[in-house]
């Protein structure tokens, strides 16, 4: 089915099915992404609170070779994580409860969603300094992304390519929906946290804003995936998606 003749992504399905997904798996995703984004929040919380002019000791040059070290641990945990949505959504559709933690780590193609995510953050912050729209529209096309690495098992370039081929026809609505929720998480966590001090105190609610948030940021890029892959009649079989998130063992429910 072409582009110009899919319907239309209903952004009330989307909700309906993230909320499910979520209810289903609350648990499992805001301990994970707990575990997942600690590092993330440790290093947020330390770099915070430390200013550089120049570099005029060790601890300057500490503090540089820290945040590079930040941006790789970012990309680890968020794509990691990435994962973990996808297999909450696709058990969630299959009724089954999710497969063991050392199936879903084998199942998870870290190296390509950690290379997407850099491709992805570097062309959303270039986007972003061009006045903002460009890096909005780099999203709405490009978000999409990680999950066809997931279930499509593509690289990082056919994978973006598969994010914009099935972006189009939708554009306005995944726009709205995905980036939409991106934005608003984003902002949430940075509220949260600018109304605390200290970095201890940052650090911890750091964590539980991003364990609260994070999921629903996730889901909302998996079942959109799902949802435009099913309305182009794109989708893959039951028995597929449940292999591509490490459940490899158990038959698909009927």
């Amino acid at each position: 089915m072409s582009a110009e003749a899919q319907a239309n992504l209903s952004a009330r399905s989307v909700w309906r099915e993230v909320v499910a997904a979520y209810r289903a798996h609350w648990l499992f995703l805001i301990a994970a992404a707990v575990l997942v984004l600690l590092p993330q929040s440790l290093a947020d919380g330390f770099l915070d609170h430390l200013q550089l002019e120049g570099v005029h000791s060790a601890r300057d040059v500490a503090i540089l070779a820290a945040a590079p070290l930040t941006v790789v641990v970012n990309l680890f945990g968020q794509a990691f994580y990435a994962g973990l949505t996808a297999a909450a959504v696709i058990e969630w559709r299959a009724h089954r409860p999710l497969p063991n933690m050392r199936a879903l780590l084998r199942s998870v193609p870290l190296g390509r969603l950690v290379l997407l995510d850099l491709v992805l953050t570097l062309g959303t912050a270039i986007g972003l300094l061009l006045v903002v729209i460009p890096g909005l529209l780099w999203l709405a096309y490009f978000s999409l992304a990680p999950a066809m690495v997931k279930f499509e098992h593509r690289d990082v370039w056919s994978s973006l390519r598969r994010s914009r081929e099935l972006v189009r026809g939708n554009f306005w609505r995944v726009l709205v929906i995905v980036v939409g929720t991106i934005v608003l998480t984003e902002i949430l966590v940075a509220a949260i946290s600018a109304r605390f001090s200290g970095a201890g105190l940052i650090t911890l609610v750091n964590m539980g804003a991003d364990g609260l948030l994070q999921p629903i940021e996730g889901l909302v890029i998996v079942v959109v995936a799902l949802e435009l892959m099913e309305l182009r009649g794109e989708l893959p079989q039951q028995e597929e998606l449940a292999r591509a998130v490490g459940d490899e063992l158990r038959p698909a429910a009927p």
